[in-house]
């Protein structure tokens, strides 16, 4: 690439940064910080390797979705083996498995095509190009959930809503107590500011429950010192975007919901996606996470972002396409055929 794409390339890098600063500093539950920021790695990765090697540009503008799809695939590959080990085989862990391997597979041998200046077709190069698609997606939404993990939740909340997961044997298991215990950190340092927040744990029950989640999550509370006027209970909820709305709604019987912000508690990896639905649902939240146990985060994080995807399927579509697209284009000017 000649020098002037390295001067555009270092000014998108800079931008891009400065503009992801600014929208997570506005808003942070935008998934488009992490777009931004992604961006601005992109073009920072491209201009190092074209100033290292300045004669294979299509490596240097590829290198990060490549190694954002070799880390995707071997996420996919290794959160199935360790869910057949803990649980048994079954058809998501070997579709996973596959995905996996055809991502890391695909990826290698464009990488290696390139780097040896194999011809290949447009649509051959375009075919092994598509998992950068998601790679990059997976990157930004790591990004934009470190961004958003940052951001400075506000004080004196309405309400504190504590997201459930979960319960095993009827009660309420490490997972879930971590959640609850970083909401009664939020009401006792409210209490200590003069304020007191109503806290409002969600949950409806499961096929393989006793009882509804937040009706163990309240006992919880008040078996830890919380006075029962300052607990309400959720218990109808099945996914996090009914937690978020039948809270509101309890919210709303009390005149609570329009009286100012929320402040929902789940674990950290749950974080990201949370915010997004709070975002979308137009409710007013500053979502904080609590600590889960560290062997547990990658394989549900992966999942979250799946989750997160299928959320915003016709964006996510369309960036597929586009991407397609696009390595088409790169594909016809600069590989060879």
């Amino acid at each position: 690439m000649p020098a002037p794409v390295d001067v555009l390339l270092a000014v998108a890098g800079v931008a891009l940064l400065l503009l992801a600063l600014r929208s997570s500093k506005v808003e942070p539950r935008r998934w488009r910080n992490g777009v931004l920021v992604t961006g601005s790695l992109w073009a920072a990765s491209a201009l190092a390797l074209d100033v290292l090697s300045p004669a294979t540009p299509a490596v240097a503008v590829l290198a990060l979705p490549w190694l954002a799809a070799v880390v995707l695939g071997l996420l996919f590959v290794g959160g199935a083996v360790s869910a057949a080990v803990r649980d048994g085989r079954g058809l998501a862990g070997m579709l996973a498995i596959v995905l996996g391997v055809a991502m890391v597979a695909a990826t290698v041998l464009a990488t290696a095509a390139a780097l040896a200046g194999h011809p290949l077709p447009v649509a051959g190069v375009t075919v092994l190009l598509l998992p950068g698609y998601p790679g990059l997606a997976f990157i930004s939404y790591l990004l934009y959930c470190l961004l958003q993990r940052r951001a400075d939740a506000r004080p004196a909340p309405v309400a504190v809503v504590v997201l459930g997961s979960g319960l095993v044997d009827g009660t309420v298991p490490t997972l879930l107590a971590n959640r609850l215990d970083a909401a009664i950190e939020v009401w006792r340092a409210e209490r200590g500011a003069g304020r007191a927040p109503l806290v409002l744990p969600s949950g409806g029950q499961g096929d393989d429950e006793p009882m509804p989640e937040g009706v163990a999550m309240a006992a919880y509370l008040v078996a830890r010192g919380l006075p029962t006027s300052a607990v309400a209970t959720e218990d109808r909820a099945t996914t996090t975007e009914e937690n978020l709305l039948l809270s509101r709604e309890i919210l709303r019987s009390r005149s609570l919901a329009e009286d100012g912000h929320l402040r929902v508690v789940t674990s950290s990896y749950h974080v990201g996606r949370s915010a997004l639905i709070t975002r979308s649902l137009g409710i007013d939240a500053d979502v904080t996470g609590s600590p889960a146990a560290w062997h547990f985060v990658p394989s549900a994080f992966l999942r979250e972002f799946l989750a997160a995807v299928t959320y915003r399927p016709r964006t996510n579509v369309a960036g597929l396409l586009l991407w397609a697209c696009g390595v088409a284009l790169l594909a016809y000017a600069a590989w060879p055929s």
